[in-house]
């Protein structure tokens, strides 16, 4: 009797020490459920916010370019300004070929001073290869470096422009400047949200296909 007793003892004590492992294990796995749920629910929300700041920085860069695109205008409808034509008689200067040669620098519309490149070159009464029957008005022309970016007709001569003229122009090539480093900026705001939209659109992807706790 007495040696069955010592076998008999350890079996409940076997028994006692298993019991509790059970219920300890089905409380974690409501715990983890939760915590993937709230971890679903913030990347959520970081991507809607991503998404909301993406839309909320689009308008900008419209309003920048629409107010480059009129200041351009301006400039466009400054550098143009017709001039006096008279029919060819007496003595005048020809340049050929044409006024200007091909080609045009973009001005630095954030530091260029266009008073600064603007040359009185025309002297007496001037003509062009493209102009066969007229002549023009010498001092009433110029050539700039800086605005012919904006020649629009250039079988023509331009017209000297005034010091305001010049001074407007430098203003209108300061909004032009600061919009484009504006719309810029904006890009690569978005460049940046968009990748970190990615991310968390990743990482939201990899959580929901995560197989459930078994």
């Amino acid at each position: 009797m007495n040696g069955d007793q010592p076998s008999a003892v350890f079996g409940r004590r076997g028994r006692e020490s298993r019991a509790p492992v059970a219920p300890v294990y089905r409380a974690a796995r409501p715990a983890r459920a939760i915590g993937i749920i709230a971890c679903l629910v913030g990347l959520t929300g970081l991507l809607l916010a991503v998404a909301g700041a993406i839309f909320w920085t689009l308008p900008g860069i419209g309003r920048a370019d629409a107010e480059a695109a009129r200041a351009e205008q301006k400039v466009v409808e400054i550098v143009n300004q017709p001039v006096t034509h008279l029919p060819r008689s007496g003595s005048f200067s020809v340049f050929s070929p044409g006024w200007f040669h091909p080609g045009a620098t973009k001005p630095d519309f954030n530091n260029v001073d266009v008073r600064a490149t603007q040359e009185l070159t025309y002297e007496g009464y001037v003509t062009s290869d493209l102009n066969p029957t007229e002549m023009f008005i010498g001092r009433e022309l110029e050539f700039n470096a800086m605005t012919k970016y904006f020649y629009t007709d250039r079988t023509l001569p331009k017209r000297r422009l005034s010091a305001t003229e010049m001074a407007e122009i430098n203003g209108l090539y300061r909004v032009i400047g600061r919009d484009g480093q504006a719309v810029l900026m904006r890009w690569l705001v978005i460049i940046g949200l968009v990748v970190a939209g990615l991310c968390l659109a990743s990482t939201l992807l990899l959580q929901i296909r995560r197989p459930p706790p078994t």
